[in-house]
């Protein structure tokens, strides 16, 4: 024997020896298929010895095989047993987290499963406004371009679209007697349907005149769906009332911008391992087609 096994090729080794199956040693790996079966031909390679027979499209060990395979296993065993036991001397760390409410509460709260799964030892800290007494890991913000001394990230834009229950669209009689829906700010309404009226061919005439204010856009989108009228909303806050069909939208223009959502991370903060992952991985949710 020229060299010492890899450990990634034992591993693979490992996998495939106890369920039998590349396809399936690959799945519990989290790799392609192709990727064990090369494994496994550097292993035999650097072993000299057949590990695997192949008998139609099944495998089975080797007399070499099985015995390798049995050692293995417990040797493995004890290695995850090893590590577990070092985790729980490590204090858990938390990433502690700036964002505006409609974005934490919309759009923030859909991705929680996908954190635990992608950071089972990281606890996350979530406020909705800011603290002179708590140091942000990271912040999100709404705004139109990045922050000074920061590295930020544009996460989301804006995409504006109109939107109604089906039944008030679906009946001329109840959306005449409708009404258009508002998001307050300071007092003042946003210009999310001036803007929306300017971008279409409607006429304000052809939507109902009256109006409704309220002070959040969580208040707007439950009066949307409960049918109380009709609202101008960011897609990216809505999409799981578009997917099942609670909200509909009513004509196709989208006013995108010029605001989104963007994350801010000090240079300080930059250093810090559990914030460079999770930096990551919240903006491949971003950017992905299907959030």
């Amino acid at each position: 024997m020229s060299s010492a096994p890899s450990l990634t090729s034992l591993r693979a080794f490992a996998a495939v020896g106890q369920c039998l199956s590349f396809t399936e040693g690959a799945h519990r790996l989290g790799v392609t298929q192709s990727a064990v079966s090369r494994q496994i031909r550097q292993l035999e390679s650097t072993l000299d010895i057949a590990l695997f027979r192949r008998i139609g499209n099944a495998v089975e060990l080797t007399e070499a095989g099985a015995s390798l395979h049995e050692r293995l296993a417990g040797a493995f065993d004890l290695i995850d047993d090893a590590v577990q036991e070092a985790r729980k001397t490590v204090p858990r760390q938390k990433l502690t987290l700036l964002a505006p409410p409609t974005f934490a509460s919309r759009w923030l709260s859909r991705q929680l499963v996908s954190f635990r799964q992608r950071f089972p030892d990281l606890d996350l800290s979530l406020h909705l406004s800011p603290d002179d007494n708590v140091r942000f890991d990271c912040v999100i913000r709404f705004g139109t371009g990045p922050r000074d001394r920061h590295s930020s990230t544009r996460l989301l834009v804006e995409q504006h679209i109109a939107v109604c229950a089906p039944e008030i669209w679906s009946d001329p009689e109840r959306l005449r007697r409708s009404c258009l829906l508002y998001v307050l700010d300071r007092a003042l309404r946003l210009p999310t349907w001036d803007n929306w009226f300017a971008s279409t061919q409607h006429d304000r005439r052809d939507l109902p005149e009256n109006a409704m204010e309220f002070a959040t856009l969580d208040m707007v989108t439950e009066a949307a769906v409960s049918g109380a009228g009709l609202a101008v909303i960011d897609r990216n806050m809505i999409e799981p009332e578009l997917a099942s069909g609670s909200l509909v939208q009513i004509d196709p223009v989208v006013v995108t911008g010029p605001y989104g959502y963007w994350l801010d991370i000090s240079t300080e903060r930059l250093a810090r391992s559990r914030v460079v992952h999770f930096a990551r991985w919240l903006q491949q949710l971003a950017h992905s087609p299907l959030r």
